[in-house]
C-alpha cells in the first residue's frame, strides 16, 4: 500500500514537472511586457558593453532596443548592435563567435549575424554591415528618439501584443519599423 502511494506521488510529480516544462516552453513563445528594473538593466548593460568592448572597437557598439529610448516599454531585455564596415564583418564575426553563441532563430549570412548573450535577462547582439541591407537599427532608433508620436504608437503596438504569440508580435514590429522608415 505504501509503495502504491509513493509510486502515485512520484508519478504525479513527474506529471507536474512535465506540465511546468510544457508551460514554460509555451510561455517562452509569447510576448510579455515587463516592468523595467532600471538598476538590473544598467548593471547588465555595463557588463555586456564591457564584454563587447574587450574584443571589439567600442565605436562599433550601440544599444538599440527599447531600453535605449526614454519612455519606451519593453520586455526587460537588452539589444545591442555591432555595426562594422563590410571588410571587417568576417573578422568581427570570428571574434564574436569566440565569446557568444549564434542565435539559431535569426538570420545568418555574409552581412548579418545574431547572437545570444548568457544572462539572467534576454540579451541579444546583432552584427551587421554598415550601410548594408539590414543596417536599419540606428535609423529607427533615431526616429523613436525624435518623434514622440512614434514612441506612443510603438508602445501601443507592444501593449496590443502583450501575451500574444512572439511570432505575431515580431511580424507586427517588423511592419511597424518598415513603415516608420519608409515615411522618413
Amino acid at each position: 500500500m505504501l509503495e502504491a502511494k509513493t509510486s502515485k506521488r512520484a508519478h504525479n510529480r513527474q506529471i507536474e514537472i512535465y506540465s511546468l516544462a510544457v508551460q514554460n516552453l509555451y510561455m517562452s513563445d509569447l510576448f510579455f511586457l515587463s516592468k523595467l528594473d532600471a538598476a538590473k538593466i544598467e548593471t547588465e548593460r555595463q557588463r555586456v558593453i564591457s564584454l563587447l568592448s574587450s574584443v571589439l572597437d567600442a565605436a562599433w557598439i550601440y544599444e538599440v532596443g527599447s531600453t535605449a529610448v526614454e519612455g519606451l516599454i519593453g520586455k526587460q531585455d537588452l539589444d545591442f548592435l555591432v555595426r562594422v564596415p563590410a571588410h571587417e564583418f568576417n573578422n568581427v564575426r570570428r571574434l564574436l563567435d569566440q565569446s557568444f553563441d549564434r542565435n539559431p532563430k535569426q538570420l545568418s549570412n555574409d552581412v548579418y549575424q545574431g547572437y545570444v548573450v548568457e544572462s539572467a535577462l534576454d540579451v541579444a547582439v546583432q552584427l551587421t554591415v554598415a550601410d548594408g541591407p539590414h543596417d536599419t537599427f540606428l535609423a529607427f532608433l533615431n526616429l523613436l528618439r525624435s518623434d514622440r508620436k512614434l514612441r506612443i504608437s510603438y508602445n501601443e503596438l507592444k501593449r496590443r501584443y502583450h501575451g500574444q504569440p512572439m511570432n505575431a508580435y515580431r511580424e507586427a514590429k517588423r511592419n511597424f519599423i518598415e513603415n516608420a522608415l519608409s515615411e522618413e
